[in-house]
This record gives structure tokens, C-alpha cells and sequence, in this order.
């Protein structure tokens, strides 16, 4: 009995304890549907906030998920729609309307003065969020952009430490002027390469006349705008960010050693005498050359000169605030060390944004950067020198230290590395800040006055020693130093006033009108010596010098500007937008300083119409935008470019056997009184939609642009004289270009669930220019100016091959052997029958400009797990590869890089010319042929694996995020052209410093 008992006890706890835990959950079901057609939404995503539990919809909409009597909250989502939480205390079935947002549509876009909502822009914009900036580890934000914006030619030309980019968007419109965009910070010009990219919320690129009108002479070359992170209502977050890079594996040959120098040499030697040499002292005549390759004495300068390149940064920053007081801090450090030795470069940036809400009327804040720089640069041709010069010698003595000179009448290419013998550094402080006060004393309407400055300090101090082959006084033995100190002074007050009204819930009126002041300054002192009797001084002690040099100088530019802008809005579907922009510079002539810059602007949204309604599950949103304006161009000019004047000459004149007197020096440039303003008319039509509910995203734009009046630096003709033995020249307003193209972005969002997502952004630009007019309506062949062309255009011989040895006869006709390199000609023949190469076989080989540009982004994630592909894309374009001539066809002692193909008897299909035909390669006519070469390539740009632990995995640590990362950058790139397997066709030919792989490995944590 008592047995029974005790059973009928545990039976009742056991069916007590499984009630309970049942009672812990239960199920909610709903179904989710579109707010405007009601029409069910299939694979949403459902979630338990603040939890991993989640399901999907099934083709009717519907759900079931599992929830705790704790939670409240239920989490939705779908691809093109706003997300959205749903309260779900005391439900069991709940409704779920979800409103299309095509993404980017409900996206706050930064424009002139003001923001605007994607699906209200009227211009030409493209938005890249902090997401995508941050992918890049790089202490540069635009070089992180690169293959994300289309229209925007982003290109890194050097692997130097601390290298900057080249940004140009939608073409080269100036010859003369600058071609270089406007960069606004939190709303005042400013310097992007001293930013933190961890500090940047978005970028937005205004690229067509109607977007960067209201910034009149500045935008003429398009303008990006950054706005930095600032603090927000609630708990203080703390951001840390930290990795470390390895560069290297550059895309750069080595020098010929061993047996394929001697290969080449012996080569060399038979085209120059007709057979190989009997005995090696033909090739080697200097005895302790000679002696340096019987003992095998054989150097790979290029392998010594490598080293493993290391990078490395750590960012943090918190950020947080209350319904008064909202603020961001943050502090960066990153250390960039290049592939040789004295490259390097270190970055230090603060940053402070604080914003005060006084009342409920008056706001105020401020924002502050300190940025500190230490730039060492080594020789500007180490590199080349070591692909070049003798690979024989003794480049180290028996302590360790650098042989000036390795074998008798041979230069070490690394003599510049001699400790005390070569110094380049730059130490520069940028501070920059800009304060406001915003007053918004009625409803719709807000005033606010910015104050901003820009103080920008530089040293460079430069060292050239005896033995540096950099040393300008090399030739003299002579040391000498250079120190130049400059200062800017940046000051700008803009007072911006805002109006927004509706009438009737129907007409939307949003007013802005601008003042702009700005006050320009910057001075430099320089000084330069020579004679040093200890190269420990370096450039330290300038008065050491017994010869010295000294100038100065200052200069000061203003501008002030006046805006009015009208952005108009009907239903949400009509949209107009007009503006005008009243510019003044100093630096123009008088009556020619001002300018007016118009612009208009009218979209539809057509997908809002009645009778589109039927289609909307195709075509989710269609908008159509037209734009037209009006930008100008004052860059480029000095701030006294139209002035006359003059200077002393350094020595009194003689005017007699035993007169002398003060002579005085017209200033190269002549004065112009009518120089005025180089202006762009710019027409834009683009449309913008949205396909299958939000999963495709495209946006279109077709642009052209001419420029006219441009700012042209003229050479004036010889028989006005010159000064310094040059003649004299002008600023005028002469000459005329055109640009146009398209450009396409397409985001798709291919598949989305609870665990596994993919979406896809593609870019494409074709841009064409070319120079319309000229002076005097002809090219201008001296200066590389050719009507119908682009401005970077390559005129020179071209190239046709190697003459064979059935051509001889033919050759012979052209002074040339076989083996020599064969040259287009004009077609012209002595009366002999000969033709002797001249200016006139010159021809337009190509242009540096692309046909297209592109970049195609994959981001898949699967549970934790994140992975990102970049792909960016530079076809059609021509470029001047200075490692291809850096082979040696003499029978000289230089060296060649180790990938050479060059044309002998048994080889006849070399690309080279074959060696020893000519004395040097100065004198070989057409030998600078042979480096134009198609620059089109693809390149794997970056590959981003990352890892987000789970809420569970971190809980101890306090954190809220903990990401970490490995990241590829440059791993691999495909060349069109195979005379560039050892090169990387994005440093546009240069060869001083070789772009590198880099591998990253880093973290981001959040608490």
C-alpha cells in the first residue's frame, strides 16, 4: 500500500513538472502581407528578439514559431521591405504588414546642405555606408570605395607607405585646372586622407551638375560628401577595431643573374661583332668585374632590396548620450612600414563630436580632429636601380655594412640605405574643426551657423649625402639639405537657413538659402644648403652649410558665396528641384571674379501612379530623373595667376665696359585682365527601380558634359621674350572639352532566409572624352593636346614587331637590321628609296582613359559566418610601362629584369629588340615604343572571411559584438596583355614602388 502511495507521488510531480514545463512555451502564428496590396509574403523572416529563434513564411504568408512567456517582441523582415517589430503580450495570431522600402528607397541620402530621402532624389548620388568602408583595412577612406561607386575611378599608383589614391569621377574635364573633387567633412572642406575611416557613418558621391551645382565653382569636378559618426540617445557603446597586415609577393621582377646575364651579354656582344665572345674578358673588360664573376660573386639587388612590408592599426571609440547631450570619441593609430627600409609611415587621429541641445529651440555642437603624421620615404628609384645595375659584387663588407661601391667603377644601387646618407621626412599636423549653432524657433523652419577651420603644419627635411645616388649635388661630391616648412591657414562661415512646408498634405515645399565666406592662406619658408662637413647633421643644422639658398613665400585667396535652392514635392510623385549658386573668387581678374551657377532638376515616380499599381509585384518602384546645370572652375590658378610683377635679379646687368646696374625680372607668368571662369554644362537623365518586391535594385544614368572657357596655361610666342631662358606664358580662357557616359549600379538581394543570405553589387562605367577645341583650332603636339582625344593621350612612334631576317632588304630601307624594332611610318620615301624615322611617323598610339570601369561585390553569410568577394575591373585603357625599357639592348654592364623576351636568330619571335644593335637606348629610335602596352585587367580586390560569435559565447566578456576577420587584398590580378605578368597595370606604368599583396588579420569587438 505504502509502495502505491508513494508511485501515485511521483506520477503527480512528473505530470506537475511536465504541465509546468509545457506551460513555459506556446505557439504564435500570423501571416505576413504586404501593407498596400495585401498581397502574402512569402519567406519573410520571423524572429524572437534578442534570440536565435527564428522561421520563415510559406508561400501563403504564414508562420507558427515557438515563443517563453518572456518574450514580447517578434522581429520581421523581407528582402525590399522595412523591417519591423510586432508586440506580441497576450496573442496567439497576429497580422503583419510590411511596407516596401526597396532597401535604399526609405536610405537618408546626404546632399548640398541638407539630406534627402533615396526615393525623393531628384540627382545623380551614390551612398556607400560604413559597412563597406570598413571592409578595406586601409588607413585611406577613398581607396576603400574603390569598384563601389560607379562613375568614380579610384586608382592606387604607388605601394609607397602611406600612398594616397587618385579619384576622378566622370572624367578628366580640365587641362590646366584642377580636375580633382570637392571633399566636404560634417559640412566644411576638408582633407579625407586624414581621416579615421572607422569614424565615417556614409559617403556620399554627387556626381551630375544638379546635385553639385549648389556648390557652384568647387563641384565642378563632382563632390563627396563624409559624414562623420556622432553620438546617439541611450547606453554608452564602446567600439574596438585592431589588425595587423603583412604586404608583400609585389608583381616586380628581379635582375638577370648567373647564367642569363651572361646569356644576355654574350648576346649582346654577337649582334654587336657577329659572334659570341671567345673569352669572358670581352664582356667583362673592367679586371675586377671580371674577377667579381670568376669568383661568383653574383647579387640579386632587388631581393636585398625587399623586405617584408607590416601594417597595423587600432581604432577605438564610444560613443552614446542623452536627450541633451550626444557625443563620439575615438582614437586611431596605425603604422605602416613599406617594402624597403626608411618607407614607412604612422598615423595618429583623435576625433571629438559633441552635440548640446540647450532648449527646445537651440542646438549647438561641435566637431574635432587632430590628425599627426611621420612619413619616411626612401630614394625615389631604388627600385629601378636595382633591376639596372650590375648583379656582380660585394654589396655588404665583412662588418655587415653597405659597399658605396660592391666592384671598381659599379654604384650600389642601396647606397642610399648608408646610414646618414639619405633622409626624406615629413612630419605634418592637420587640425580641424568646425563649431554650430541651430535655431529652430517655429515649426519646419531651422537656422544654422557653422564656423569651421582647417590649420595645416608641415616640415619636409631631406638629406643627400656623399654617397646617396639620390643627391641633386651628386656630381659636385657634395652634401646637401633641404628644409621646407609651410603652414595653411583654412577659415569658412557658412550660415544656412531651411524651410520646410506642406499645403493640403499634397504639395511639399522644402526652401534653403546659404552664405559661404571663406579665407585662404598659406605661407612656406625654405631653405636649402650644401657642404655639410658631417652627414650626421642631416638637415638639422642648416648653418653648417657653406653655400645656402632661401625663399619665401605667402599667399592669401577669398571666396563668398551666395545660395538658393527649392526642392518641390507633389503627392510624392512629382519632384522638382531648382538652384542657384552666386560665386566670388579673388584669384580671377577684376569683372571676372563673379559667376552665377543655375541648375534644375524633375523626377517621377511613376510607379506611384493608379495604372501602375498592376504590375508592382514585377516592378516593385520606377522613378525617372532629368537634371541640367551649370558648374565652374577657378582651380588651378594661383592666387595671384592674373597678376603682373616681378622680382630682382640676383646680379647687377653690365651696360658698359665698367657700367653696371640693377636688372629687374618680369614674373614668368604674364598678367591677364580678363581671365574669368571655366564652366561645365552638364545634362543628366537617369532612372531608378526596383524589381521583383526590392530583390533587384538598378539605378541608370546617361550624362554629358562640355566645358568651355577653359583655363589654359599659354605659351606666349618667342618673340615676347621670356625670363630664365623660358618664354613666357598666360593664364587664358581658351580651348573646349566634352565628356559623357553611362553608368549603371545593380544591387540584388538572390536569396535571403533565416540562415543563409546572398546579395550581389554590381558597378559599371563607360566614360568617353575628348578635347574639343583648341588654341588657334590646331593639336598641339609639344604639349600632348589632341582635338578629338582625351587629355591623357600617348603620341609617340608605334610599334609594328621585329624586322625578320627575310626582311633585311626591306629593313635596310629604314636604316634598321634584323632584329631591329619595326616602326609605323607616314609612308614618305627619300629619292634613294630610304626612310630616315622622324616627328612626322609619330602617331596617337592610345589614351590612359578606360573604355569601362566596374566592380562586382558578392556578400554571402551563413549562420555566423560572413564572406565577402570583390572583383574591380580597368578595360580598354593604354598604359607607359617603364619596366618593359628597363631592358638593356647594349652590350654594356647594365641589367635587364629577369622576364625579357628578346629577338636572336634562334628566338625570332621575341618581343625585345635584339641586343647589341645599337650603343644605348637613348639613341635607339623607337625604343620607347615598346612600353605602350593595353592596360585592361581584371583584380580580385578584396576576399573578407569573418566569424560573429554568439551572444551565448561572449556574455562573460560583457561584449555585445565580437567579430574577427581574415582578409586578402590584391591576391590575384588577370592582365590582357602578357608583356605584363610582373607588373600590376594599376600604378599606370610606374615602377618606383610596386603595388603589393596584403593579408589581414583583425577584429572588431563592441561592449
Amino acid at each position: 500500500m505504502y509502495t502505491k502511495k508513494i508511485k501515485l507521488l511521483v506520477f503527480v510531480i512528473i505530470a506537475f513538472i511536465s504541465s509546468a514545463s509545457f506551460a513555459q512555451e506556446r505557439i504564435v502564428t500570423g501571416v505576413v502581407e504586404d501593407v498596400s496590396t495585401n498581397a502574402p509574403l512569402s519567406s519573410a523572416v520571423i524572429g524572437v528578439n534578442g534570440t536565435q529563434n527564428k522561421v520563415t513564411t510559406n508561400a501563403m504568408g504564414e508562420f507558427s514559431i515557438k515563443v517563453n512567456p518572456e518574450d514580447s517582441i517578434l522581429n520581421a523582415s523581407y528582402i525590399g521591405y522595412l523591417s519591423t517589430k510586432i508586440q506580441i503580450s497576450g496573442k496567439n495570431h497576429v497580422v503583419i504588414k510590411l511596407e516596401a522600402s526597396s532597401q535604399s528607397l526609405s536610405d537618408v541620402v546626404v546632399i548640398g546642405y541638407g539630406t534627402v530621402k533615396k526615393r525623393d532624389l531628384t540627382g545623380a548620388v551614390t551612398s556607400v555606408k560604413a559597412e563597406d568602408i570598413v571592409l578595406t583595412p586601409t588607413a585611406n577612406a577613398m581607396d576603400a570605395l574603390q569598384g563601389k561607386a560607379s562613375g568614380v575611378d579610384i586608382l592606387k599608383s604607388s605601394g609607397r607607405a602611406g600612398a594616397g589614391v587618385n579619384v576622378v569621377i566622370r572624367g578628366n574635364r580640365s587641362i590646366y585646372g584642377d580636375n580633382t573633387p570637392l571633399y566636404i567633412i560634417d559640412g566644411i572642406p576638408g582633407d579625407y586622407a586624414k581621416l579615421n575611416p572607422n569614424d565615417i557613418e556614409s559617403i556620399d558621391i554627387l556626381k551630375d551638375a544638379s546635385s553639385t551645382a549648389i556648390y557652384g565653382s568647387a563641384g565642378s569636378n563632382g563632390v563627396v560628401i563624409i559624414t562623420t559618426k556622432q553620438g546617439k540617445n541611450g547606453r554608452s557603446v564602446i567600439d574596438a577595431d585592431a589588425y595587423l597586415g603583412y604586404n608583400g609577393f609585389p608583381r616586380y621582377p628581379h635582375g638577370l643573374v648567373k647564367d642569363d646575364y651572361l646569356k644576355l651579354k654574350r648576346e649582346a656582344y654577337r649582334g654587336e661583332k657577329g659572334d659570341y665572345p671567345e673569352f669572358n674578358n670581352d664582356i667583362f673588360a673592367d679586371p675586377s668585374q671580371l674577377a667579381a664573376y670568376n669568383a661568383g660573386q653574383w647579387v640579386d639587388w632587388v631581393g636585398l632590396v625587399l623586405r617584408d612590408g607590416l601594417q597595423q592599426n587600432y581604432s577605438a571609440s564610444i560613443r552614446g548620450g542623452t536627450e541633451k547631450l550626444n557625443t563620439y570619441f575615438s582614437l586611431n593609430y596605425n603604422n605602416e612600414q613599406g617594402l624597403i627600409n626608411n618607407d614607412k609611415n604612422k598615423k595618429y587621429t583623435v576625433r571629438a563630436n559633441i552635440n548640446y541641445k540647450l532648449s527646445k529651440y537651440v542646438k549647438i555642437g561641435t566637431n574635432i580632429q587632430l590628425t599627426y603624421n611621420n612619413n619616411d620615404q626612401a630614394a625615389p628609384n631604388l627600385f629601378g636601380n636595382s633591376l639596372t645595375f650590375l648583379p656582380l659584387g660585394l654589396p655588404y663588407d665583412s662588418l655587415g655594412n653597405i659597399n658605396h661601391v660592391p666592384v671598381d667603377g659599379i654604384t650600389n644601387p642601396m647606397s642610399d640605405q648608408i646610414p646618414n646618407q639619405y633622409q626624406n621626412n615629413t612630419l605634418n599636423t592637420y587640425f580641424s574643426n568646425n563649431t554650430f549653432i541651430e535655431l529652430t524657433p517655429f515649426k519646419g523652419f531651422t537656422y544654422r551657423s557653422v564656423f569651421g577651420a582647417v590649420l595645416n603644419s608641415a616640415r619636409n627635411g631631406r638629406y643627400f649625402g656623399t654617397e646617396s645616388i639620390a643627391n641633386p649635388e651628386a656630381g659636385f661630391s657634395l652634401p646637401a639639405a633641404v628644409i621646407d616648412n609651410t603652414r595653411g591657414y583654412n577659415y569658412r562661415w557658412e550660415n544656412i537657413a531651411n524651410y520646410e512646408l506642406n499645403l493640403r498634405d499634397d504639395h511639399h515645399f522644402n526652401l534653403t538659402g546659404v552664405t559661404s565666406w571663406a579665407d585662404n592662406r598659406s605661407e612656406d619658408a625654405y631653405e636649402a644648403g650644401s657642404g655639410f662637413d658631417l652627414d650626421s647633421y642631416s638637415f638639422y643644422n642648416m648653418g653648417a652649410a657653406t653655400k645656402t639658398a632661401v625663399r619665401s613665400s605667402y599667399t592669401q585667396n577669398q571666396s563668398l558665396s551666395f545660395v538658393g535652392r527649392i526642392n518641390y514635392n507633389y503627392k510624392g510623385k512629382y519632384l522638382l528641384s531648382l538652384s542657384n549658386r552666386w560665386d566670388g573668387v579673388s584669384r580671377l581678374s577684376e569683372g571676372h571674379k563673379w559667376a552665377s551657377f543655375p541648375a534644375a532638376a524633375i523626377a517621377w515616380r511613376i510607379s506611384d501612379e493608379p495604372f501602375f499599381q498592376s504590375i508592382t509585384n514585377v516592378v516593385s518602384s520606377l522613378k525617372f530623373r532629368v537634371g541640367y546645370g551649370v558648374t565652374g572652375n577657378s582651380g588651378g590658378v594661383g592666387a595671384y595667376g592674373t597678376q603682373g610683377g616681378g622680382f630682382n635679379a640676383p646680379k647687377p646687368v653690365g651696360f658698359g665696359l665698367n657700367t653696371v646696374g640693377p636688372a629687374y625680372i618680369l614674373n614668368q607668368q604674364l598678367a591677364n585682365q580678363d581671365l574669368g571662369w571655366e564652366k561645365s554644362y552638364n545634362t543628366n537623365i537617369g532612372m531608378d527601380a526596383a524589381f521583383l518586391k526590392g530583390k533587384v535594385d538598378l539605378t541608370v544614368d546617361w550624362y554629358n558634359t562640355d566645358t568651355k572657357d577653359l583655363l589654359f596655361l599659354r605659351s606666349m610666342p618667342a618673340s615676347l621674350g621670356g625670363s630664365w631662358g623660358s618664354p613666357f606664358s598666360m593664364w587664358q580662357n581658351i580651348g573646349a572639352t566634352n565628356s559623357k557616359g553611362l553608368e549603371v549600379l545593380l544591387n540584388t538581394r538572390n536569396i535571403e532566409n533565416s540562415r543563409f543570405s546572398w546579395m550581389t553589387t554590381v558597378t559599371f562605367a563607360a566614360n568617353k572624352e575628348k578635347i574639343v577645341s583648341l588654341p588657334g583650332g590646331k593639336n598641339l603636339i609639344a604639349s600632348g593636346l589632341f582635338i578629338g582625344h582625351p587629355v591623357n593621350t600617348f603620341y609617340d612612334y608605334e610599334y609594328l614587331g621585329i624586322w625578320q631576317e627575310n626582311q633585311s632588304d626591306e629593313a635596310a630601307k629604314f636604316n634598321s637590321k634584323p632584329g631591329d624594332i619595326r616602326l609605323a611610318t607616314d609612308g614618305t620615301f627619300n629619292e634613294d628609296g630610304t626612310h630616315a624615322y622622324g616627328a612626322n611617323d609619330k602617331q596617337i598610339l592610345g589614351s590612359g582613359v578606360p573604355k569601362w570601369t566596374g566592380g562586382l561585390q558578392n556578400t554571402f553569410k551563413y549562420g555566423n559566418v560572413d564572406l565577402v568577394l570583390l572583383i574591380t575591373g580597368r578595360w580598354g585603357q593604354m598604359i607607359s610601362s617603364n619596366l618593359i625599357t628597363r631592358y638593356d639592348p647594349t652590350a654594356g654592364v647594365g641589367n635587364s629584369p629577369d622576364d625579357i623576351d628578346y629577338w636572336t636568330p634562334e628566338n625570332t619571335g621575341g618581343y625585345l629588340p635584339r641586343p647589341g644593335l645599337h650603343a644605348s637606348a637613348s639613341g635607339y629610335i623607337g625604343f620607347d615604343a615598346l612600353k605602350y602596352v593595353d592596360g585592361s585587367y581584371l583584380k580580385l580586390r578584396n576576399v573578407t572571411l569573418g566569424y560573429t560569435f554568439s551572444s551565448a559565447a561572449i556574455k562573460r566578456l560583457t561584449m555585445q559584438k565580437l567579430r574577427i576577420y581574415f582578409t586578402a587584398n590584391n591576391p590575384f590580378i588577370l592582365t590582357k596583355s602578357k608583356l605584363l605578368k610582373y607588373e600590376d597595370p594599376e600604378t599606370n606604368g610606374s615602377d618606383n614602388f610596386p603595388l603589393t599583396k596584403q593579408f589581414v588579420f583583425g577584429l572588431n569587438a563592441t561592449f
